[in-house]
This record gives structure tokens, sequence and C-alpha cells, in this order.
């Protein structure tokens, strides 16, 4: 693939990207909307037709990690795992 055609992908890339911005914003707000409508008629569930949609409350439990290595940093280090990732940016 020469520059040109690179640009041409690129200038694709952002086009999407801001596309999957403006449907990504309407999505949210439909999601605002559902669960407003969730709210109103308090209740956590609803079925429809063909949709059954549901806004519950769930618990779950996550290491601190910034405590512990506060804390505890001999302990943090014996079990913090490093990773590496590559970035892909385009200005």
């Amino acid at each position: 693939m020469d520059n040109l055609q690179m640009d041409e992908k690129l200038a694709r890339l952002r086009r999407c990207r801001r596309e999957m911005d403006t449907l990504k914003q309407e999505a949210e707000a439909i999601e605002t909307e559902v669960k407003a409508e969730l709210e109103t008629r308090g209740v956590e569930q609803v079925e429809t037709a063909h949709y059954k949609v549901s806004w519950k409350s769930v618990s779950s439990t996550r290491l601190d990690a910034k405590a512990l290595k506060a804390e505890r940093p001999e302990i943090y280090e014996r079990y913090a795992v490093a990773s590496t990732a590559k970035r892909f940016t385009v200005t």
C-alpha cells in the first residue's frame, strides 16, 4: 500500500470513528431513556413482545491494588504482573 492509499484508508477510518461516536451517543441516550422508564415504573425488569430488559444492582469485590501497594508493598510486588501492549494512534 502506498502513501496515497494509506491516506485514503486513514480518512475512511476517521469517518468510521466519527460515525461510531455518533451511534454510541445515540445508543447511550436511548439507554438513559429506558432506565428512566424503569425507574418511573418502579421496576427492575420489563418484558415486551420482543425484548426483556433489566437494570439491577450487582455487587462485586475487587482488589484495591493502590492500597495494597501502599500498605503491603512486598505482597504487591510478589503478585504484580507486568504487561505490554501496542497502542495504535492516528493524528
